[in-house]
């Protein structure tokens, strides 16, 4: 969907999951720090409750949310998860979880409770602290590993992770990141990452070995028009 650039948004939000007062809670009418969300085609709301360590599914119009993945305990068995800070469900409409507490990836399939690990942190394939996940057309998992500074592919059936961002020491060149947040991949391949450590969004071109600061003076926070104090999240519009 093109946004025309005449649009107006409304300045009052809407309480659509959670308490409106801020509370928290267990119930399925309220969270607990929820840090990241996905929305489907049908509007179907998903969120990574994170204190709660479930993911929670609310349909279009519906402000109570059913448990489809975890509870409110924390643990590391296949039915459980701890501190997840991602969701997103794929072509199958499989739900698809960071686990950022077990630093490994989850799969639950339509109507299961029980995942499966689609990678996870091993000394061959480390993998940290999962703070963004996307899923593509093809099923291709994207994850913000925070810990280790990078942007990382992993590709259906292998829990072995590309880097596309990253690849060298945390830091502030072009070429690296420091405890990034949020990413997003456009329709061309290109990536935008919130690198919150810096300050700064970078975009991060299809096959690229660095990045370009497009928002954001690296390494200066602030308050000023110019500068942003550690993103955690970034998404483009068609009018990029």
């Amino acid at each position: 969907m093109t946004i025309p650039t005449c649009a107006i948004w409304n300045a009052t939000g809407n309480t659509v999951a959670g308490n409106y007062d801020g509370s928290t809670g267990k119930d399925l009418a309220s969270l607990d720090s929820p840090v990241n969300i996905f929305v489907d085609n049908n509007f179907t709301l998903y969120v990574a409750d994170r204190d709660n360590s479930r993911v929670l599914k609310y349909p279009a119009n519906v402000t109570v949310g059913t448990v489809v993945a975890g509870n409110d305990t924390q643990g590391n068995t296949a039915s459980l998860l701890k501190l997840p800070r991602g969701v997103a469900v794929d072509q199958m409409g499989a739900v698809i979880v960071g686990d950022s507490g077990n630093y490994r990836i989850q799969k639950f399939d339509i109507g299961s409770t029980v995942g499966v690990t689609l990678a996870a942190n091993a000394a061959w394939n480390p993998l940290g602290d999962t703070r963004d996940l996307h899923i593509d057309v093809n099923n291709n998992v994207y994850v913000t590993d925070s810990d280790y500074s990078r942007i990382v592919k992993f590709y259906p059936g292998n829990g072995i992770g590309e880097i596309l961002a990253g690849a060298s020491a945390p830091g502030n060149k072009s070429y690296q990141l420091l405890t990034p947040f949020g990413n997003y991949m456009d329709t061309d391949g290109t990536l935008y990452i919130a690198d919150s450590g810096n300050h700064r969004v970078q975009k991060w071109l299809n096959g690229a070995s660095n990045g370009t600061t497009v928002a954001g003076i690296t390494g200066v926070k602030g308050s000023a028009l110019t500068r942003l104090t550690n993103p955690r999240g970034v998404i483009v519009d068609n009018n990029k």
